[in-house]
C-alpha cells in the first residue's frame, strides 16, 4: 500500500458547467491547436495543490477542509477565455472566474494556498499546450469568447491524482460542504 499520494484541494464544477465547458473544449479542439484538453469528468477549480503528501496527513487535511468550509455557499460565475502566460504564448487555456473571485481567494487562503509561493488566480483549466502548432486558429476561436456559466459553490474536495498513460485519474478522498 502506498505511503503517499499526489493530492490537491478543489471546488468541483456542477454538471451544467461541466457540460458547457465540454462544449467549449470541443470547439477549441476543432481549431487543430496541439493541446492536451481536459477530459470533462476531470474539470475542477484547484484551490491548493499539495503534491506528494504522506497519507498519515489525511486526518489533518480533513480538519483543514472542515475548518475552511465554515462559510456560506456563494455564486460562482465563469466568464471569458484566457491563457497563461498570455495569448502570445498560451501554455494553458482557461475559463476565467467573473463573480466569486474574492470568496475563492479567501477560501484558498484558508486552505494555505499562499504556501505555494505565487498569487492565487481563480480559473478552470481547459487545456495545456503540447506544441505551438495551430495557435492562430486557437486565438481566433478564443476571441469569439465563451458563454457565462453559473453555479453555486457549496463544497470542497480533497482529490487524489493518479497519473496514467491515458491521463490523470482523480478520486475524491475527503470532502466538506459549506456550513453557514
Amino acid at each position: 500500500m502506498p505511503e503517499a499520494a499526489r493530492l490537491f484541494i478543489a471546488l468541483p464544477v456542477d454538471e451544467a458547467v461541466r457540460a458547457a465547458a465540454a462544449r467549449i473544449i470541443s470547439g477549441l479542439s476543432r481549431t487543430g491547436a496541439d493541446y492536451k484538453w481536459v477530459e470533462p469528468q476531470n474539470l475542477h477549480l484547484t484551490l491548493r495543490f499539495l503534491g506528494e503528501t504522506p497519507l498519515e496527513r489525511l486526518p489533518e487535511l480533513g480538519v483543514l477542509l472542515e475548518t475552511a468550509a465554515r462559510r456560506p455557499s456563494f455564486e460562482l460565475v465563469f466568464s471569458g477565455l484566457g491563457a497563461f502566460s498570455s495569448w502570445d504564448d498560451p501554455k494553458v487555456v482557461w475559463l476565467g472566474v467573473g463573480r466569486g473571485t474574492r470568496e475563492l481567494a479567501e477560501l484558498a487562503a484558508a486552505l494555505g494556498a499562499e504556501e505555494e509561493g505565487r498569487p492565487f488566480a481563480a480559473h478552470l483549466t481547459l487545456g495545456r499546450r503540447r506544441s505551438r502548432r495551430g495557435l492562430g486558429g486557437l486565438r481566433e476561436a478564443a476571441a469569439a469568447g465563451a458563454p457565462e456559466l453559473r453555479q453555486k459553490a457549496g463544497r470542497i474536495v480533497l482529490f487524489e491524482s493518479r497519473l496514467t498513460p491515458e491521463g490523470p485519474v482523480y478520486s475524491a478522498r475527503q470532502e466538506a460542504s459549506f456550513s453557514i
